[in-house]
């Protein structure tokens, strides 16, 4: 990876981070599909301990949500 930051206004990372990713779906009891992406950024330069993150998205049982317009240029 370049060196570069962490979040826009946030800590920078060294050209020597690692970052591991793990993705995992699991079943709720209640039948929920959830996928979660989890982040662990290690960089003994500028770290002192991993940054570690997570997303979770749940799968909607079908596509009545979604709006799908197209993209206009700015």
């Amino acid at each position: 990876m370049k060196p570069g930051y962490l979040r826009k206004n946030g800590v920078p990372y060294s050209e020597n981070t690692v970052l591991t990713e793990y993705f995992d779906r699991h079943t709720e009891a209640n039948g929920d599909d959830w996928f979660t992406v989890t982040t662990i950024v290690d960089d003994s330069k500028y770290l002192n301990q991993s940054f570690i993150t997570s997303s979770g998205f749940k799968k909607e049982r079908d596509g009545s949500k979604w709006r799908a317009t197209p993209c206009a240029a700015q």
